[in-house]
């Protein structure tokens, strides 16, 4: 479980091993515990703050300011990858379901097999759901497909 805690004249981190310059950059921020990765906004803070806070006469070099603003860009590439795939995901899964579409179904609901006509789709929270004899079911329930006699 991750802890919280501020940094400041009020807060609990003892900041008198920094400069005072890092003691004043990090007034107020707010840390958090047992955190495994940062944000882009974690990273938006350190870049500025490290910008803010560099010698005027060994100003950060070239080469290292664009590694960071590379990273930067691969982070929202990749966040926006993210997004891309998951609504592709979830449109693959709502038109694999309609695939079941007034066929008999025979499903796995808590080990009680339920069987009937499948007379409709739909997106619950994102997940694709059939509707069977009047009630919502996830398709990976689903253990038996057959064509319905005429």
């Amino acid at each position: 479980m991750a802890t919280t805690s501020t940094v400041g004249t009020t807060g609990s981190t003892d900041l008198s091993a920094y400069s005072p310059a890092v003691q004043q950059a990090l007034q107020g921020v707010t840390i958090k515990g047992n955190k495994s990765s940062l944000t882009q906004d974690d990273f938006l803070k350190l870049l500025t703050v490290q910008l803010q806070n560099q010698d005027p006469l060994k100003p950060m070099e070239d080469a290292q300011f664009m590694g960071q603003m590379a990273q930067f860009a691969s982070l929202e590439q990749t966040k926006e990858l993210n997004a891309t795939v998951s609504t592709l995901s979830t449109s693959i899964g709502f038109t694999s379901a309609q695939q079941f579409l007034g066929k008999n179904v025979t499903l796995n609901d808590a080990g009680t097999d339920v069987t009937g006509t499948v007379s409709g789709v739909m997106l619950v929270k994102g997940v694709p759901q059939i509707m069977v004899n009047d009630k919502a079911y996830t398709t990976d329930k689903v253990v038996a497909v057959t064509l319905p006699t005429p």
